[in-house]
């Protein structure tokens, strides 16, 4: 871990979250805060939420591979309901990282260039995602890193299966797992396997997408602001 606490929420981060770009960014967006104090709110917030999804992840990840170790994969009560618990935060928590972070772009987006970031109306907020943020990077910044870093992004499997977990997981069902006897392996969602690796292989995959993104928003804020 980093020996440094952050300056938005005051916690010394996980190793692998990009804290010199998050911070770098912060400091020229909150120079804007008294030019640009609506973009400056809804920004302050997802960022805030960057940083405690991130967290929170990673703790979900450490609690979930430690059930894994104690129970084995399909374990029963109350260890089952220790990792069904786990995972359910685990992808929601990931996807918030994401969601929060294209959110706060949004904002800074919006001191950029109104014209393509509208922030003006309820409905214009309910609307951003990361991939109408990413449609406007495209359109207002197509020669930037950022704007192609986040369309990687949407496009990427990891993702597309990442949101599609979270959806299910919290509009629809807490699914089974189908243990195969034969290959000594539980599979779950999207054939999925439950080991000690679940959540960690995807847990890297957020880190590196993150690390980039943050790293290009960090280039893009340099050159404009």
């Amino acid at each position: 871990m980093t020996n440094k606490p952050l300056t938005t929420i005051g916690l010394i981060m996980p190793n692998d979250f990009p804290v010199s770009a998050y911070e770098k960014i912060h400091s020229r967006i909150t120079a804007k805060q008294k030019t640009h104090p609506d973009s400056w709110s809804l920004y302050a917030g997802a960022w805030n939420a960057v940083a405690y999804r991130f967290y929170a992840c990673v703790d979900h990840d450490k609690a979930f591979t430690e059930s894994v170790q104690r129970g084995g994969s399909s374990p029963p009560q109350p260890e089952r309901y220790i990792q069904e618990k786990e995972l359910f935060c685990f992808f929601v928590t990931g996807l918030a990282v994401i969601e929060s972070f294209c959110y706060g772009l949004f904002a800074i987006g919006s001191i950029l260039d109104k014209k393509n970031f509208k922030i003006g109306i309820s409905k214009e907020l309910r609307s951003i995602s990361p991939e109408k943020t990413t449609r406007q990077f495209l359109k207002a910044f197509p020669q930037d890193d950022i704007a192609r870093e986040l369309n990687q992004m949407i496009n990427a499997q990891e993702f597309i299966d990442w949101k599609e977990i979270r959806n299910i997981l919290t509009h629809r069902s807490a699914p089974g797992r189908l243990i195969s006897l034969g290959r000594e392996e539980t599979l779950w969602i999207k054939g999925i396997q439950i080991d000690i690796n679940t959540t960690t292989s995807k847990l890297k995959w957020l880190e590196k997408t993150m690390s980039d993104l943050l790293k290009a928003a960090d280039t893009l804020t340099n050159r404009y602001l």
